[in-house]
């Protein structure tokens, strides 16, 4: 039995997120939101609290086996991995942003740094995360949108990025995939991007 902790769970990817790891029958979830209660899932351990208050997450984290973070803030992941170290708890998921590395490749990385700026890559959880003894994955996510498409390119730290868009629901199939082991990334931040999207100048929804 994998024990996964969903912090962030009103979130929008988690929508999507929460049914495929349903379906799962070695997978018991645990959900964490400021308003955990009103969250519309049967079946499961549901914890009110705030991200950035380390003994809410120390008593949500009690038996994890895996944190997936549905949102990206510095400060509130170091309070996530202290939390983890106290608990024992050594595997995390992390929903985070393009270009920490200043890795968005042409034309898309004009269009993205107008709409961005340039400190949007900065006080990001993967600078936490990289000097952790943790065992991570920060996803990399470019723009996002609602869509019937689950494939995703998985791109590792040091290769361009290249993608415009991916759906919500190719986020969530990668997040599973990394739980249930599909995936063997380890200690990794990963570019994700739709295929077909490559050398896009904007996402077309834009």
């Amino acid at each position: 039995m994998i024990n996964v902790l969903i912090i962030g769970a009103g979130g929008q990817i988690p929508r999507y997120l929460i049914p495929l790891l349903q379906e799962q029958p070695a997978i018991t979830l645990t959900l964490f939101s400021r308003h955990a209660a009103r969250l519309p899932y049967d079946g499961m351990r549901k914890i009110t609290g705030q991200a950035s208050h380390v003994p809410d997450l120390v008593e949500a984290m009690q038996g994890q086996d895996i944190v997936y973070m549905n949102f990206d803030d510095k400060r509130i992941t170091e309070a996530v991995i202290d939390a983890m170290h106290q608990t024992g708890v050594k595997r995390i998921i992390q929903a985070g942003v393009l270009g920490v590395y200043g890795e968005v490749a042409a034309p898309f990385s004009a269009w993205n740094s107008q709409m961005l700026g340039q400190s949007v890559a900065t006080n990001r959880g993967i600078e936490a995360l990289e000097v952790s003894d943790l065992d991570y994955v920060y996803m990399r996510m470019t723009w996002l949108y609602n869509g019937s498409r689950q494939e995703y390119v998985a791109s590792p730290k040091g290769e361009p990025f290249l993608g415009a868009q991916i759906t919500r629901q190719a986020i969530a199939q990668f997040v599973t995939d990394t739980i249930t082991g599909k995936r063997q990334d380890h200690r990794a931040s990963i570019g994700l991007w739709e295929p077909g999207s490559e050398y896009k100048a904007k996402p077309d929804f834009y």
